[in-house]
This record gives structure tokens, sequence and C-alpha cells, in this order.
């Protein structure tokens, strides 16, 4: 059961970890950024890395930390897999799309927060939220406004405000971003003015820091008084207590080998509540590889009787999204509450 969920998990994380690389940046492009940014960087979910005024508003060092340590929170991931000479392939392979044009020297600058807010919530915050926490979903076509052809990024995101310089950010402002959303401003706001915007979105850094905790089992195991026959009744019964919708039953095994070779005494009981499945949908599409909900009844050799479920917790962090928190805190409920009548 546990490697069949990790391998359907698979399909969800935007990144196929493996154990050799080649250190070709376009290939590792390909691998583990055209999901997001499209095959030649046109982009999609994530921005449009191709156009060259956004690589000339991107140094070298902010990508390098954006491909380290990704977004804690939204949906860029942290690539900490990859070697040092595969980040750098990375890195020159974008630098194709065009070179950075932003001051590196540009030190600290010294605007007011204080002043800044007002400006920010006037100029900007129509697109990246009064909480500077960005647009919502996850930018995929439906679950983001129509006339958004990217996810305005989160500004008080810990991993953008580490990566990004003040001078890039005075430069983005003062420059824009020709096919995004993001105009210039050069014309509109003069230099104290950006400086002060920059100074505010500083003081908002949000606490969604990396997890750096030890990695959770995806799945939970349970030992359940009884049966086998009376475990799967009990977990059929709660499941249509608690006026869930039931699929089909379905064998482990089933698929894996030859239907006589099936263990019969290993079954996964399949349940959803479909209006939550369709919310989380809308949000993120590959969620479904884990709906509907499933618990799965596994008898042991010496006839002992084990409840395996999934460990929603640890699933929650695999998306990388905190607009699904309440879906899948809803998830978590949906297992507890069986499980607290099975295995009372």
């Amino acid at each position: 059961m546990k490697e069949w969920l990790r391998s359907c998990l698979a399909v969800v994380l935007l990144a196929t970890v493996s154990n050799t690389y080649s250190a070709d940046g376009r290939a590792l492009f390909t691998q583990h950024c055209s999901a997001c940014h499209g095959e030649a960087g046109a982009g999609g979910i994530g921005l449009p890395l191709s156009a060259p005024t956004v690589m000339h508003s991107l140094t070298d060092d902010y990508l390098r930390k954006t491909i380290r340590s990704g977004r804690p929170g939204r949906i860029m991931p942290a690539f900490e897999q990859l070697t040092a000479a595969e980040v750098e392939a990375l890195v020159h392979y974008m630098r194709g799309w065009g070179e950075a044009k932003v001051e590196e020297s540009v030190l600290p600058l010294a605007g007011d927060a204080v002043r800044g807010k007002p400006l920010f919530e006037h100029y900007c915050a129509s697109c990246h939220g009064q909480d500077l926490s960005g647009g919502e979903g996850t930018g995929v076509t439906f679950s983001r406004a129509r006339d958004l052809p990217i996810m305005p990024p989160a500004l008080n995101n810990a991993g953008f405000l580490q990566a990004a310089s003040d001078g890039m950010l005075r430069y983005i402002i003062q420059q824009g971003r020709e096919g995004t959303p993001m105009p210039s401003f050069a014309t509109t706001l003069n230099a104290t003015q950006i400086d002060d915007i920059i100074a505010y979105v500083r003081t908002r850094e949000s606490d969604t820091s990396a997890d750096v905790s030890p990695p959770e089992s995806l799945t939970i195991m349970y030992s359940v008084e009884g049966t086998f026959d009376e475990t799967v009744d009990r977990v059929r019964e709660a499941i249509r207590s608690n006026n869930f919708r039931v699929f089909p039953d379905r064998f482990v095994e089933e698929g894996l080998t030859d239907e006589f070779s099936v263990n019969k005494r290993q079954i996964s009981l399949r349940f959803c509540n479909f209006s939550k499945l369709y919310e989380a949908l809308k949000v993120e599409p590959r969620l479904g590889v884990i709906l509907p909900c499933t618990l799965t009844v596994i008898e042991q050799e010496d006839g002992s009787v084990k409840l395996v479920a999934a460990n929603v917790t640890a699933l929650a962090k695999l998306f990388n999204n905190n607009q699904l928190d309440e879906v899948f805190a809803h998830i978590k409920a949906s297992y507890d509450t069986v499980l607290d009548e099975v295995t009372f």
C-alpha cells in the first residue's frame, strides 16, 4: 500500500527525484521546470522565463536561491536534490533567454515602510493582495482570474524575499515585465516612492519558512480487533453512516497480477465527499491522484488485521500550497471520523 501511494503521488510532485542527472541545462529544465514554466520557458502556471524583460530582472544569484529554496507555502518546490553543477547548468541555460540588467551593487535601500504602505495598497495590492500573499489558486487556467496570464507572486514569501535583492525589486518596479500583468511604474512613481514600497514589502515577510523536519511516512497503519471480514464490514458501515459517496471496493493487487493470483485478503474501501473534491480540484487538479479517500484492510499471515490510511498531514506538505490547508483539514477529519469508529 505504501509503495502504491508513493507511485501515485509521484504524479503530483513537480520534480521527479533521480539518482543520476546530466549537467545539461536544457534537459534539466525540461525535467524539472517545464511543467510550470513551459517547454521553452514561455510560462503557464509559472513565470514566462524566456521573456527577455523577465530575464533582465532576474540575477544569477536570485535564480540559484529560487531553485534551491523554492517558495514555501506556494507551488514552487525546493530542488535541494540537485548538485551545484546542475543548478549552474540550469542558470546558464536560462541565461540564453536574456542577460540580467539589475544593478547588483545597489545596497539595501533606505525607504520608509510607513510611507510605503499606502503606496503599495494603491498601486500593488490589486494584484499582489492586501496581505502581499499573491494571487489565489495555483495558476492553472481555471484556478486564476481569466485576465491573468500568470499568477501574481506572493511578495511576503520568505523564499522570495531572501532571494530578491533591493536592486532587483527596484528594477522590476521601474521597468515592469512585458508579457506579464506587471507594468512599468517609471513614470508613475519617483525613486523615493519606489524605495518606500520596497521597505514596506521587506517588513511583511511571512513566517512560512521551509519545513526542515524529518520526512513523514505517507501512510499510517493501525492494528484492529476482530477478523478481516468483521473489519471490512465495520469500515463500510462507518463510511456509510457518515454520508460519504461510496465507490466499488478494489483489491490492492488488482491489475498488478492475474485475477487468480490476487490476494483477496487485502482490500481498499474507497469513499469521497464530492463537494470538497470539486472545491479542491479548482485549486489543484493534481490533487485527484489521492482522491477518493481510501482505507485498506489487510490480513497478515498470522491472522491479525491491519488498517492502512493515508497520512494526510504528510500528503498536504507535498503540495506546497497553503491554499489547500482547509481542504486537507477536511480530508483528515473525514479519515479521523471513520477511523475512530473502526479502531475503537
